[in-house]
């Protein structure tokens, strides 16, 4: 399964706040799968609606976009989201009943409905309202071709909540695992070892320098199915024992 995450706001552009929920990624590894595109886009109807075919051309699976989905005129996710789609907005009844029902108990008096609220209850003609758990706006589940596409609200407090009812128990592991080591060797006499291992075996290796590395290590992740990361994890020790007494060259 391959995994997109898209985040839209203009404000996540502005380095003021941090763009990126880790939690969603790290509940994701969790599980077993990983993420194969992480886009930060802002609230330009044209460029989300490029964000959605760009995952789409990328074969990506699941695509979780968040943000922009509020009653205001430059929350246009739904909108880009409908263009996707070929097709249109319709306010669906439950997802407004549902949000009359959040703002009434939030407000603590009867909430009467108007069009700017009711922006909130879309969804494109044919995808479905997903229920917001600890706020007012609706998500969206939809499908195009082999893609399934989810809308979460940009709030952290709302877009989680969400994420952990309706996505996480539908994301599949790819079994495969990751195996982490720590290595005091500077990266540039490690790669040649990683070739040699990366051409015995199945895996991914992933070198995370440290500038510190004499001090602290290097980190060295193997990614693969379990069986072929272990081998190839204990033929990397073998080959660094049958290697250590060489020059430990500087990182790259």
């Amino acid at each position: 399964m391959r995994i997109g995450i898209l985040h839209i706001g203009d404000e996540l552009l502005t380095g003021e706040t941090v763009p990126f929920q880790t939690e969603i990624i790290m509940s994701i590894r969790r599980k077993g799968a990983r993420v194969d595109l992480l886009e930060v886009l802002g609230d330009r109807e044209d460029d989300i609606v490029k964000g959605f075919e760009h995952a789409h051309a990328l074969g990506i699976d699941l695509l979780i976009a968040t943000g922009g989905l509020g009653p205001t005129l430059d929350d246009v996710t739904r909108e880009a989201l409908a263009r996707f789609l070929g097709t249109e907005l319709v306010v669906d009844p439950g997802a407004e009943a549902e949000m009359a029902a959040a703002l009434s108990r939030m407000h603590q008096r009867p909430i009467i409905m108007n069009d700017v609220l009711r922006r909130m209850a879309q969804v494109p003609r044919g995808s479905r309202p997903l229920r917001n758990i600890t706020g007012s706006a609706c998500g969206v589940e939809a499908v195009k071709d082999n893609m399934t596409i989810f809308l979460l609200p940009g709030f952290p407090d709302e877009m989680l909540p969400m994420f952990h009812e309706h996505i996480l128990p539908r994301i599949e592991g790819s079994g495969e695992i990751e195996l982490e080591i720590r290595v005091w060797r500077g990266e540039s006499s490690m790669e040649p070892l990683f070739e040699r291992v990366f051409t015995e075996f199945p895996v991914r290796i992933a070198s995370l320098p440290c500038k510190n590395w004499r001090e602290e290590g290097n980190r060295v992740i193997i990614r693969g199915p379990r069986k072929d990361a272990e081998a190839a994890l204990a033929r990397l020790q073998e080959l660094m024992l049958e290697n250590e007494d060489e020059d430990q060259l500087p990182m790259k």
